[in-house]
């Protein structure tokens, strides 16, 4: 399968600050592991989670590099906030049997 596919539809839904298109690329028992180390579980809390993001900010990530594994990709970002700042983090997707995201771990660099 074509994972990287996959993550730039992830990105392209997160610029158009969708979100039931991220969810549904997400498994139903996916987990989502945020930057401060906290873990989402399930769909419905990932989805929630992506509408309170887009409530408080409208992040404008960009991919910077990409790696591609047999059932995962790692992405460095870029993304650009409303206020100008601009922060660096690291996605690793993690995907399941049917080509969706079972796991997407999210790591900040220091800010």
């Amino acid at each position: 399968m074509e994972y990287t596919n996959l993550v730039d539809r992830y990105f392209a839904h997160m610029r158009e600050r969708n979100p039931d298109g991220l969810a549904n690329l997400f498994a139903d028992d996916a987990t989502f592991i945020l930057p401060d180390g906290r873990e989402l579980s399930g769909l419905a809390a990932i989805h929630e989670m992506y509408i309170k993001l887009f409530a408080a900010m409208s992040p404008s990530p960009t991919p910077l590099a990409v790696i591609a594994g047999a059932h995962g990709v790692a992405t460095e970002i870029e993304a650009r906030l409303p206020d100008g700042t601009v922060r660096r983090t690291a996605n690793f997707f993690h995907f399941n049997g049917e080509g969706l995201i079972e796991r997407l771990s999210v790591y900040a660099r220091g800010r």
